[in-house]
């Protein structure tokens, strides 16, 4: 029984390589836009991790299906999906960092001093604010409308 939670809207379990590849693509966009919708309402850390794993499955779908899409315009999506996930992993890695500095403050019972916590604070709301705006960028971008959402 196939799982629910996976299923494409459109796409026919018989359909060649070339033709899913709109639907499949289609839908990943779609995906990255619900995880950017809940990551503008909330930026918590589990947003963004949401929103990395979103973009993390559209770049190897494209990937899979890199011979479907113009050379040019596939390295250019291509780059700027990896650009993105690269940068939501910096902020996740800031994410991660704060944790682990907890978990070493409580294992040690030793306070680490504050300012490393507000460093960690400062250079998460830069991030965020730089990945807000590289997400816009995203959305707006003509080709990914275009060539994914046929808007």
């Amino acid at each position: 029984m196939a799982n629910k939670k996976f299923k494409i809207p459109g796409l026919n379990v018989n359909s060649k390589y070339k033709s899913a590849a709109p639907f499949v693509l289609r839908e990943k966009v779609r995906q990255i836009y619900k995880e950017i919708d809940k990551f503008f309402i909330d930026d918590s850390t589990e947003n963004l991790h949401s929103l990395r794993i979103a973009f993390r499955r559209f770049r190897y779908v494209m990937e899979v299906f890199q011979e479907c899409i113009e050379p040019s315009l596939f390295k250019e999506i291509y780059n700027q999906t990896k650009k993105l996930q690269d940068l939501i992993g910096e902020g996740r890695d800031l994410d991660v960092m704060e944790i682990k500095i907890g978990l070493l403050e409580n294992k040690l019972k030793k306070k680490i001093p504050d300012y490393i916590y507000q460093n960690i604070s400062e250079e998460k709301i830069k991030i965020r604010r730089f990945i807000k705006t590289e997400l816009i960028n995203f959305i707006i971008d003509k080709n990914i409308n275009r060539t994914f959402l046929n808007k």
